[in-house]
């Protein structure tokens, strides 16, 4: 099941991100070849009449992974 999350802290602090309920991290890859690593929290945010996961900044890197 497709859901989103809201992404807290680094970077890409408030946005949401499509996500699949069973995602317990995501790793966003900027134009620049950062990596921004976000891990999944146990926290829930209303949003506009649905609830999103939390995924909090876990810090960058660059290169592959």
């Amino acid at each position: 099941m497709a859901g989103v999350a809201v992404l807290n802290g680094g970077p890409l602090d408030g946005r949401e991100h499509p996500i699949e309920e069973d995602t317990d991290e995501l790793c966003v890859v900027m134009t620049d070849g950062q990596q921004h690593r976000y891990v999944r929290t146990l926290e829930r945010q209303a949003l506009r009449g649905r609830s999103a996961l939390v995924f909090a900044w876990a810090g960058r890197y660059y290169g592959p992974t």
